[in-house]
């Protein structure tokens, strides 16, 4: 690990329970858990493809944090938690949809430790040394107090040459979308790399231009050097197409398909593909058809952490139903 890029990661670990067998939230007795967390996703999958990874964050001090904990190392992530006597671990329950039905979250993150993160609570400059990159994401600042521990984590990395990187990543179920807009435009002087959706863009803009465009606005107007746009595009088959869009002073693009079995999770482990891809040194090309492998292969993995290896995006990357044996 000595060797590889560090990226340090900002942000809340949750338990992810999942209704087995596709039942309603309202109907369902048994429940699959998860370890999961934007950020953490994210680092997971970086570590896994090529970069040493840090996660910071607050827990509780229970045996939910104990899962946590035993799920960050056992992903080889190095884990920076303050620990919170009392405290409440997040989660969050998720029914799986089909259509009609769509795919439900419910939250229960209100309080948690997490949520209690602040910007006096850690040795910022200290834990970036040696880093090439430094990441949270809007779910982190819809925390309340949290939100200044990203700007004093975000100052510090700017500080240290450190480059920082933010995946917009809007939830209306935990904050409105004006809210949202005026919180994250407040750090965008602050960002190096930005990850967002079309939808988010519109709503940093507050107007509807394709995301091309958008892309571009927000880059000239708040000095961001690259604005990767991710989409996911339902096939006639019942597949899934998926599109990445690295847009800097040149635009590059990349596409993968596959099969949904798990939706949670795709755009992390692509944002961690991103991070990690582009530390090594990668070509854009070279990143962008890394980015769409990743986020086309992890809607196939049930849970939201990244399982496998640079490998399964490069040489041993299969873009049809095949059986290795």
């Amino acid at each position: 690990m000595a060797n590889e890029p560090l990226i340090v990661g900002l942000g809340e670990a949750l338990v992810r329970f999942t209704a087995t067998n596709n039942i309603p939230l309202a109907a369902a007795q048994d429940y699959r858990a998860y370890v999961a967390g934007a950020e953490l996703n994210v680092l997971i999958a970086a570590r896994a493809l090529g970069a040493s990874s840090r996660f910071v964050t607050r827990l509780p001090k229970n045996e939910l944090a104990n899962l946590v904990r035993r799920h960050v190392g056992t992903n080889g992530v190095e884990l920076v938690a303050l620990e919170e006597e009392g405290g409440r671990m997040g989660t969050f329950f998720l029914e799986v949809g089909a259509p009609p039905r769509p795919s439900t979250v419910l939250y229960d993150r209100a309080n948690s430790a997490a949520s209690h993160l602040g910007a006096a609570d850690f040795d910022w400059t200290a834990l970036l040394q040696g880093a090439g990159a430094a990441h949270t994401t809007g779910i982190t600042c819809a925390l309340g107090e949290a939100r200044e521990a990203v700007r004093a984590f975000f100052e510090a990395a700017r500080a240290s040459g450190v480059m920082t990187s933010f995946d917009v990543n809007y939830r209306s179920q935990l904050w409105t979308p004006n809210e949202a807009a005026s919180v994250v435009r407040s750090l965008l002087d602050q960002v190096d790399v930005l990850f967002a959706s079309e939808e988010d863009l519109h709503m940093l803009l507050g107007t509807s231009l394709p995301f091309l465009e958008g892309a571009q606005e927000v880059r000239r107007r708040y000095g961001i050097g690259t604005v990767m746009v991710r989409e996911r595009e339902q096939l006639p088959s019942g597949g899934f197409l998926v599109r990445v869009h690295l847009i800097a002073d040149d635009v590059t693009n990349a596409e993968a398909t596959g099969q949904v079995i798990d939706e949670l999770g795709a755009g992390d482990a692509a944002a961690g593909a991103f991070l990690a891809a582009t530390l090594r040194g990668e070509t854009s090309e070279v990143v962008a058809e890394q980015v769409a492998r990743v986020y086309a292969r992890m809607l196939t993995i049930p849970g939201d952490s990244w399982v496998g290896s640079l490998a399964d995006v490069t040489t041993k990357y299969r873009a049809s139903r095949s059986l290795l044996r």
